[in-house]
């Protein structure tokens, strides 16, 4: 009742859809949240001038500013300031409101989004998605490769794979399958690389690996490890696909999951009664999207196909 009450004085007062007034409050949020005009207009996929005339017409409507440029960041004004806390009501609102009318969707058409890290999202997913499309070719992909965890609740993807189990209530999760991690080379890097029979022979060995935003100067593999590896790092990247292929170009010996140095092929592994970690990946949607058909019928597909291949992802085979 209280955000009717927000959209009716809004209307009333200027003499406007309430919804064309969520449009506005939706611009004025994505540019603090992003930060800039560039930024939210990337984010709303609209062209950096279109933000700025409709944020100047916004603050002609309120007759105020709402922001000031401090340096290359967009600050709130006190009156900014002021409408945020109901700014922030309605998105909840609205937000919640466009996933009530996404769960009455029964048609297998449209649009599904899709979040996955390097690997998952590519070598294993790509081809699993081929394999719907031929079933659903009305339902179209989009499938974003991103190391950090979107946010479901603000509709930045519908369903989401991921290395951890969300905490937030208002989403459901599938642990799918467990992900092992082995130690990698190429044969051509371990045909001229001392001799390695233990993991104390690795202070002998050049090291690939992953270096994670916030931990510059800390060096992690692909999980953030209790044990550091010894060894000496030759080749270090924020990118686990970077990490694949140096691995396989033959700069040293780099720690990987099993089932994409399977699939990526040309390499050995070494060591192989270590292992490295195992951590679940599991299938995360919105709680109310799931009874949406068309995304229901992408996250049951994806859940069945990656149950079917547990052991690839648990070992690197498909036995």
């Amino acid at each position: 009742m209280e955000m009717l009450f927000i959209y009716s004085y809004y209307a009333l007062m200027h003499g406007n859809d309430p919804l064309r007034d969520w449009a506005d409050i939706r611009l004025f949020l994505a540019i603090l949240d992003q930060g800039s005009l560039i930024g939210a207009a990337d984010y709303l996929g609209l062209t950096q001038p279109t933000v700025g005339r409709r944020l100047a017409m916004m603050e002609t409507r309120f007759g105020t500013p709402l922001f000031v440029r401090a340096g290359r960041r967009m600050q709130l004004t006190d009156a900014g300031k002021a409408i945020l806390d109901s700014a922030r009501r309605m998105e909840t609102e609205m937000l919640a409101i466009e996933r009530n009318l996404e769960a009455q969707s029964t048609a297998l058409c449209g649009e599904v989004t899709i979040s996955a890290t390097e690997g998952t999202g590519t070598e294993w997913l790509a081809p699993v998605l081929m394999d719907f499309h031929r079933e659903y070719p009305e339902i179209m992909l989009n499938v974003q490769i991103q190391s950090r965890a979107v946010d479901l609740i603000h509709r930045e993807a519908d369903i989401a794979l991921r290395l951890n189990q969300p905490e937030q209530a208002e989403l459901i999760a599938r642990r799918l399958v467990t992900v092992g991690f082995g130690l990698y080379a190429s044969q051509a890097y371990l045909d001229s690389a001392p001799a390695l029979e233990s993991l104390e022979d690795l202070a002998n060995h050049q090291r690939v690996g992953l270096r994670t935003p916030g931990n510059r100067e800390q060096l992690f593999e692909s999980l953030p490890f209790t044990d550091p590896l010894p060894g000496t790092y030759t080749y270090v990247s924020n990118s686990p696909t970077a990490q694949m292929v140096a691995v396989q170009a033959g700069f040293g010996i780099g720690v990987l999951s099993h089932r994409w140095a399977s699939m990526a092929g040309k390499l050995v592994r070494v060591l192989p009664d270590y292992n490295a970690a195992a951590i679940d990946l599991w299938l995360v949607t919105h709680e109310e999207l799931r009874y949406s058909a068309r995304i229901r019928t992408v996250f049951d597909f994806i859940a069945e196909r990656a149950l079917a291949d547990a052991q690839l992802f648990e070992h690197g085979s498909r036995r």
